[in-house]
């Protein structure tokens, strides 16, 4: 008898485990992919206003208006969905969530940030003013691609806000994306000069000295216009960050602590022997430009993976090699680097638009996995070929442009640009542009870790934003003014007190708990 009920359950049992694997991949499968939105969005067309800055290039390549670009011409001819775009802020009055006229309101809002076009209220409470449209309940309906994405814990912290609301639609990354800019230095000279790649701070000494003396450099290390927006590349050795940072729990401001003033002092030893440029200061950008560099005025620089090639192309003997952050010690392990966000840039629906949904199923095209490819490579057999991998390759047409666009003007053209909201963005297609000795630069300023950097999606309150935002306005501007004048020897150290004093009067003590609220809320909520 015991055999006869096994031999009569066996097969069902087979059956039920089959059953359940067959569900377990198709559960599984439809997490992890996208399904392709049925195109054209709508029968009828339908145009929405966009506001979005966009930079210098990209505004004379399409003169102000995205529709000129070959990618957006594309995108409506698929969707059906015009975009009236406003690429300026001189075009609207914007003031006071833009004077709560409802008439002058874009149907979409592009920003890096919230506090950029709505200043210090939070997103929550923009959507009980009723300023935006909250997409709690429309995204899942109307946008099922981009609504999956979100539900990956890194990318849900940011998708979502403190009360648990969608109420914006974010460009995501499909991978974490590695620094991409960092220290560099010329092997050809350390090469020449018998020197080895610098690690220490007195090892970097060296070679700066070496490069002024033997190689004529007038400005032997280029350095940004406030001696410290380099992704804390310099000033990481001494421990601390040049904003608020954390350590076991607890919330610092760098510029006010020891470490800063050990930097603060290198620098100034460094200007004073010549091995930065003396008019550093009147600079604007945070990056080398690829001309002083070929001139021979720099020989080590903050600049991105893109240098190599920059250069080649006016001087193929010039070798160039990133470098990790100084350090005090050689086996001194960094912990501040800046953290990449998956993210980048949003966009927002105004609560005046008569078709949210609409607009959310015309961007979740680009959540798909045709649209997401679109936005990243542009159109198959055009811009890019499939090669044996099934992986895209960009043609010619972006590579070594015909009519003269440089590798990103060309992106800029024929795909979404980068920065732009919004898509499932493939950041890795950058990299096509450069050779791979160029591309491992990356690996080696990852070198550093970012375990007392403090979390990009900390949120605070609007309370605590405004707060924020009056006391920091005067905080930054005395910390600025102070850095200046303690590198070029405008100020002694014997003054240093006095700075510090400053930063108290300002408040800085009261930002700096206003940090730890929010990041004592932040552990709080991941511990759960």
């Amino acid at each position: 008898m015991k055999h006869k009920y096994r031999n009569y359950y066996f097969p069902v049992l087979i059956c039920i485990f089959f059953c359940l694997c067959i569900f377990l991949v198709r559960h599984a499968f439809s997490v992890r992919t996208q399904t392709n939105a049925s195109l054209p969005v709508t029968e009828v067309k339908q145009s929405f206003s966009f506001l979005n800055t966009i930079d210098s290039e990209l505004s004379e390549l399409c003169d102000g208006d995205l529709n000129n670009t070959a990618f957006f011409q594309e995108l409506e001819n698929r969707t059906n969905i015009h975009i009236d775009w406003i690429t300026s802020l001189s075009n609207l009055q914007i003031q006071n969530r833009f004077e709560q006229n409802s008439d002058s309101v874009p149907d979409l809002i592009g920003a890096g940030n919230f506090s950029s076009i709505y200043g210090n209220i939070s997103a929550d409470d923009a959507i009980a003013h009723g300023d935006i449209c909250d997409l709690t309940e429309l995204v899942p309906k109307y946008a099922p691609n981009y609504y999956k994405i979100i539900q990956q814990r890194d990318i849900k912290d940011i998708a979502y806000t403190d009360s648990g609301r969608i109420a914006a639609v974010y460009s995501i990354k499909q991978n974490s994306q590695k620094p991409w800019c960092g220290l560099q230095i010329r092997k050809d000279w350390l090469d020449e000069l018998g020197l080895e790649i610098p690690v220490t701070y007195d090892d970097w000494e060296t070679v700066l000295t070496a490069f002024k003396e033997k190689k004529g450099a007038t400005a032997p290390l280029w350095i940004s216009y406030d001696a410290y927006a380099q992704d804390e590349s310099l000033n990481a050795g001494f421990g601390v960050s040049y904003d608020f940072f954390q350590m076991d729990g607890k919330v610092f401001y760098g510029p006010a602590r020891q470490g800063w003033k050990d930097y603060l002092t290198l620098m100034n030893r460094w200007y004073q022997k010549g091995l930065i440029d003396v008019d550093y200061m009147t600079g604007n950008s945070t990056y080398a430009d690829s001309k002083m560099i070929a001139s021979g005025t720099s020989g080590a620089w903050f600049g991105m993976y893109t240098m190599p090639s920059d250069l080649s192309a006016k001087d193929q003997n010039i070798k160039v090699i990133a470098v990790s952050p100084p350090k005090l010690n050689e086996y001194d392990t960094l912990h501040i680097q800046k953290k990449y966000s998956i993210s980048d840039n949003m966009f927002y629906i105004s609560s005046g638009c008569e078709h949210p949904e609409i607009v959310l199923k015309w961007i979740d095209y680009l959540f798909s996995d045709e649209g997401s490819r679109f936005a990243s490579y542009g159109t198959e057999g055009k811009t890019y070929t499939l090669d044996k991998d099934q992986n895209p390759v960009f043609t010619d047409l972006i590579l070594h442009n015909s009519d003269g666009l440089t590798f990103y003007q060309a992106l800029k053209n024929y795909t979404l640009a980068p920065g732009l909201p919004s898509a499932y963005i493939d950041w890795k297609r950058e990299l096509q542009c450069v050779p791979p000795s160029s591309a491992v630069m990356c690996d080696v300023w990852a070198s550093t870790d970012t375990s007392y950097m403090l979390p990009v999606s900390l949120s605070f309150t609007s309370e605590e934003r405004t707060r924020l935002s009056q006391i920091m306005a005067n905080v930054n501007s005395c910390m600025y003014e102070y850095t200046t004048a303690f590198i070029t020897g405008i100020k002694s150290f014997d003054n240093y007190e006095e700075y510090l004093n400053t930063l108290k009067k300002n408040k800085i003590d009261e930002a700096v708990q206003i940090y730890q609220n929010a990041y004592d809320r932040y552990l709080a909520k991941h511990s759960s």
